[in-house]
């Protein structure tokens, strides 16, 4: 989070998450998208996490590629996204791409976490 910023990320956090949930249609590739907010080792430690989850990378892929520079109804999307409005310290931004695995006697499934963490 960019210094100084704390209320303008909080603010831009919401909106963007309500956005998104109120166009749930451009995101079918997406299983979930969470936010949290973790302290590590003390209250000055922060952590803000995004993480999207995916039912494979290839969905990711897809994904990516339809959105690609925000045109068409992207370019609202863009618009509300925190992290085109100044509210993260990009130098600390992170992404991570991780393979998990879940299973029922029904049902198992292979699902694709990707986070992106700032730090404050």
């Amino acid at each position: 989070m960019a210094e100084g910023k704390e209320e303008e990320h909080g603010e831009a956090m919401r909106r963007w998450l309500t956005w998104v949930n109120e166009h749930r249609e451009l995101f079918p590739e997406w299983r979930s998208v969470r936010y949290f907010v973790k302290t590590i080792a003390g209250e000055e430690s922060e952590r803000h996490l995004v993480i999207w989850e995916y039912d494979s990378l290839a969905t990711f892929e897809a994904y990516k590629a339809r959105r690609g520079d925000y045109r068409g109804p992207y370019e609202e999307y863009k618009k509300n996204d925190p992290y085109h409005q100044r509210v993260f310290n990009h130098g600390y931004h992170s992404l991570y791409v991780s393979r998990t695995y879940s299973g029922s006697r029904s049902r198992s499934s292979v699902g694709y976490l990707v986070s992106g963490c700032c730090v404050i």
